[in-house]
């Protein structure tokens, strides 16, 4: 009984030291996508990113040649809550590809900022882009700072910019933030009608924890950026929506 007793404690003991060098190999792993993809960013950031002066005023440009070389599926770039979303854009065939690849294609469990495989341009109606919610901030991570109480008294973090292929900057004012259950409303790319539209208006602005004092019409182009909301393998999400307005002087 003793001899059987040792054997299932033994057999336990060797589970127990199988299951934490498996978890704690994950972790090791984890953070070492983390390190690489900050490092990766940051590199980035220092080859691509020019502050020109132009008429007496600093202009941010960007050096997409460049970074078209390094990654035929760019498409943008978004800066957004005082840079701390500094991050190129890809686009390709499928909402999977960049969900554990980085910007360069590298297998990475932060992988990138992508805008959906439905959208085709900036010029859609609503153009949706993903990131992961990452435990340092990067990425979309950051975007937990939108629920903060003050984060909107800062006027700069009322607005997101992106840049596209051409340079040219577009300027989106936020006027919903929420966080839901994983569905597929909020991200639909393109609508049938002016009325189909204006319905799904006014049901992500009916959503926002703050009202926002921005008018949003059918006229209108939205930019939605969805996270996760949790830890791995929440089904909640969150979600900002903002529309195109005329650039910041």
């Amino acid at each position: 009984m003793n001899k059987r007793r040792f054997k299932v404690k033994n057999i336990l003991l060797i589970l127990f030291i199988v299951v934490f060098l498996f978890s704690t190999t994950k972790i090791v792993l984890f953070l070492f996508d983390l390190r690489n993809n900050k490092n990766e960013t940051k590199e980035l950031i220092q080859d691509v990113i020019n502050i020109e002066i132009e008429e007496e005023k600093e202009v941010f440009k960007i050096d997409f040649e460049k970074l078209l070389s390094i990654n035929s599926d760019t498409i943008g770039w978004i800066r957004f809550n005082q840079d701390k979303v500094n991050n190129p854009i890809v686009h390709t065939s499928d909402n999977s590809y960049y969900l554990k690849r980085s910007f360069e294609k590298k297998s990475n469990q932060a992988g990138a900022i992508f805008m959906d495989y439905r959208n085709t341009s900036f010029n859609d109606k609503n153009v949706v882009l993903f990131g992961h919610a990452m435990l340092d901030d990067t990425m979309f991570g950051s975007l937990q700072d939108i629920f903060k109480n003050d984060f909107f008294d800062t006027k700069e973090n009322n607005y997101i910019q992106i840049y596209n292929k051409d340079n040219e900057l577009l300027t989106y004012q936020i006027f919903s933030y929420y966080i839901i259950e994983k569905e597929e409303y909020y991200i639909t790319t393109s609508f049938k009608s002016d009325s189909d539209f204006n319905k799904f208006i006014d049901t992500i602005t009916k959503r926002s924890y703050k009202k926002f004092d921005v008018e949003v019409s059918t006229n209108d182009n939205i930019l939605t950026l969805s996270t996760c909301s949790g830890t791995g393998g929440t089904s909640k999400r969150k979600v900002v929506h903002a529309k195109r307005v005329e650039n910041l002087e």
